[in-house]
């Protein structure tokens, strides 16, 4: 597949003509590794969440896309609603880049129900000649009918003295009559940092509080997507460090999606109150750029992209990547998030897992004691995803479970776990698997490309006793 050049990714959407769009369309809707049950591009790249709301009586959500290509060129957000957290609305394009404050693209942000409105709050992306970045806090409004009012001016116009001009992914909250935004941003000395933004309306004025105050200390050059959620009482911060030094965290992938659970955040300072250690959101191999909302109902719901930056997959030579994960209800137990699927309308039949065939499209249900070693194997005689564990490890194995990719970060990940019963929880659709070990204490995702059609089936020792159920269409 040819390389795509700078000018190319960045050429106006009315460059390419609608026969091109319906062919990419074609070549999704067509493809093997289709979705059944995920948010998925019509056409070209998807990755971050954006917008993630509860508005008019429905979930409101938003992503980033490049519809015309698998690579991430000139982006907008496409918008989709739903009742019930699983079934989704066809995508409408919701904001697309222009001049003067997008003209590179329309970045990740966030969304706030603001009376009979939706205030959006996003970053817009500017190239000069010479490839230099300007980056531009900005806002717009969304009426009941889906109309969208773009603020004529610049929220935040540019980083504040001493940051350079990665400074994006504003999420803005609303606390005791201020409203505050947390922003991803880089020291000019390369260290990167959230900053913290307040205002006493989401127009603004908006001045900065500071860098957040979380006690963890250099945690990389770029610190993308901050969310702070209100989970059972606690304060979390989500976001995704680049550049964190493996010697301080564990992880695999080329960026971790990490988070932090605190008391409280006292907002004058911009201070976390009694932070706990950095996690992992998800430790599998494909989850980037979480977004949490909190609901009507108080309580937190996530949802990640589905891959990763700088990696390609299989899916590019057909011109389209990415997707999203299920959206999950999180709780904290133990200083730790747990994460339950939204999946009831999906369940379908029940089915014998260990005598009939895997559409690809099912949860898988296992419960085992981890007395001894053991191996679930789902595949054909040529392709497998394998979990193996011992009494202190469970590893996920995807090196031979179809089209390789991402091998630079390996094709295992491991996580920890003590001696006893467990629960494993399996959603696959087609070209993704989502595990919640023990109800969600641990999620490891994932992208899979079979090379064939060629059936699947499921083995596993004696004594793991294995479940299913068929899924229904999205």
């Amino acid at each position: 597949m040819p390389e795509w050049t700078t000018k190319q990714r960045y050429m106006p959407y009315a460059s390419y003509s609608q026969e091109y769009q319906t062919q990419l369309i074609q070549a999704q809707r067509t493809s093997q590794y289709h979705l059944s049950y995920h948010i998925q591009p019509e056409s070209g790249l998807l990755n971050d969440p954006n917008g993630f709301s509860f508005f008019n009586g429905k979930w409101q959500l938003f992503y980033q896309n490049f519809p015309y290509g698998a690579v991430h060129g000139l982006k907008s957000w496409q918008h989709v609603t739903s009742s019930d957290l699983t079934h989704w609305s066809a995508p409408s394009l919701a904001l697309q880049p222009h001049a003067p404050y997008t003209t590179n693209g329309v970045y990740s942000g966030s969304a706030l129900p603001i009376g009979d409105r939706l205030f959006l709050m996003y970053t817009g992306n500017v190239r000069g000649e010479d490839g230099t970045r300007k980056s531009t806090q900005l806002g717009a409004w969304m009426a009941a009918d889906g109309t969208i009012t773009e603020l004529d001016q610049p929220l935040i116009a540019e980083p504040p003295a001493g940051y350079t001009a990665h400074f994006r992914d504003p999420q803005i909250v609303h606390v005791d009559d201020q409203y505050y935004a947390v922003i991803g941003a880089q020291r000019q000395d390369l260290v990167g940092e959230i900053l913290v933004y307040q205002a006493p309306q989401p127009e603004g004025p908006w001045s900065l509080i500071g860098p957040l105050d979380w006690q963890q200390g250099d945690l990389g050059y770029m610190m993308e997507c901050p969310n702070i959620a209100f989970v059972d009482g606690k304060v979390v911060i989500l976001f995704c460090p680049q550049g964190l030094a493996r010697s301080r965290f564990n992880y695999q992938n080329i960026y971790p999606n990490t988070y932090v659970i605190a008391d409280a955040i006292d907002w004058t300072s911009g201070r976390l109150v009694n932070p706990g250690q950095l996690q992992t959101v998800d430790a599998g191999f494909d989850s980037y750029a979480t977004q949490v909302v909190n609901g009507p109902d108080a309580q937190a719901y996530a949802v990640s992209w589905m891959g990763l930056p700088e990696i390609g997959y299989p899916t590019d030579a057909e011109g389209w990547q990415g997707c999203l994960s299920l959206i999950k209800r999180l709780t904290i137990k133990d200083n730790q998030l747990y994460q339950e699927p939204i999946v009831q309308s999906l369940l379908g039949n029940h089915f014998e897992p260990l005598h009939d065939t895997l559409k690809l499209q099912e949860v898988l249900r296992f419960d085992l004691e981890t007395d001894t070693t053991g191996e679930i194997r789902l595949g054909n005689a040529d392709e497998a995803l394998q979990l193996n564990w011992t009494a202190d490890t469970l590893t996920v194995d995807r090196t031979q479970a179809g089209i390789a990719f991402g091998e630079t970060y390996g094709t295992t990940r491991t996580i920890t776990w003590s001696k006893g019963s467990h629960q494993l929880e399996l959603y696959l659709d087609h070209s993704t698997f989502e595990l919640f070990v023990d109800g969600g204490q641990q999620v490891l995702s994932g992208r899979i490309f079979p090379r064939q059609k060629q059936a699947w089936t499921v083995s596993a020792p004696e004594q793991v006793r294995v479940t299913g159920q068929r899924l229904k269409t999205m």
